[in-house]
């Protein structure tokens, strides 16, 4: 099996990325891992300021106030997710993985709010 076959499986059954992948070491996988997840935390930070940007004032307090929750369920539950590795070198990474993934997840609900059209009574004005 060539490496580029062992690394697309790697991607696609266990959901790591590829910088995640072509790493050589644990603690290079730690690294690249916490990097996804960083980008991706600053793509939900956009995204949330752009769908906020477009919200009537009472809407706005009722998104921080999800936005809030979201993060403390997220947070709490990529801790239960990685604690089966807690104290082990690899839960940095499994940590990050969860915490890029439901975050991204997050990013493309906040994206389907912000582009609601008008008039569509299933999205907050």
């Amino acid at each position: 099996m060539t490496q580029a076959l062992k690394s697309a499986l790697l991607i696609l059954i266990f959901g790591l990325t590829p910088s995640v992948v072509m790493a050589q070491s644990q603690r290079d996988m730690n690294e690249a891992a916490l990097a996804d997840a960083r980008r991706a935390d600053q793509a939900l930070n956009a995204q949330y300021a752009a769908t906020r940007a477009r919200l009537s004032p009472g809407s706005r307090t009722l998104l921080r106030d999800a936005q809030r929750s979201w993060i403390t369920f997220r947070d709490s539950h990529c801790r239960y997710e990685a604690s089966s590795v807690e104290g082990g070198s690899v839960y940095p990474m499994i940590h990050a993985m969860c915490i890029t993934r439901l975050t991204d997840d997050r990013t493309l609900e906040l994206r389907r709010l912000g582009e609601c059209v008008e008039g569509d009574l299933s999205c907050p004005s």
